[in-house]
């Protein structure tokens, strides 16, 4: 049965992609974390589009928003979080707690790369349900408001740490 879910939750989304097709595509966005030991340096911020209606809000699924870094040790699980400011709320996630968007591991050399999946957009970026049939419910969505977020990378077993920050504008911007 599971199976099935996961199917119609890709149809779906394609679905979803193909309707969004008409739209330019958004450029890439790739944030680069250093990787340094306390204190961390204040990261460049980066922009990423987040529209606010519908269907150009779908936009965020297909930009792909990725961490890199290095020197964390080989093979090491690394985990980005987004800090919530005061007074925004994230569903599934307690007040004043950082909310998990990806995790990578390192290869031999240190070198990581985290992806954000579409589902986590949906419920992150998006503040929207995925249905119980696995579907983005559109109705739902609620993005978080434009501004400058931080995103902590750690290594599960160093304990290093970088920062890196996106800042969400409105199209156009």
């Amino acid at each position: 049965m599971r199976r099935w879910h996961f199917l119609v939750f890709v149809v779906l989304v394609v679905a979803l992609l193909g309707a969004c097709k008409s739209m330019s595509p958004p450029p890439e966005q790739r944030l680069t974390s250093p990787s340094a030991p306390p204190p961390v340096p204040e990261p460049p911020i980066v922009k990423v589009t987040l529209p606010t209606t519908l269907p150009a809000m779908l936009s965020i699924l297909q930009t792909r928003i990725y961490f890199t870094g290095s020197g964390y040790q080989p093979k090491e699980m690394v985990v980005v979080e987004m800090d919530v400011p005061p007074g925004l709320e994230i569903p599934a996630v307690k007040p004043g707690e950082p909310v998990g968007v990806a995790f990578g591991y390192a290869d031999e050399k240190g070198d990581f790369t985290a992806d954000i999946t579409p589902p986590t957009k949906i419920m992150t970026f998006l503040r929207g349900n995925i249905s119980p049939t696995l579907a983005p419910d559109p109705k739902s969505f609620k993005p978080i408001p434009h501004g400058i977020y931080t995103f902590r990378i750690t290594g599960a077993e160093s304990g290093r740490t970088a920062l890196s920050k996106i800042e969400f504008v409105p199209p156009g911007k």
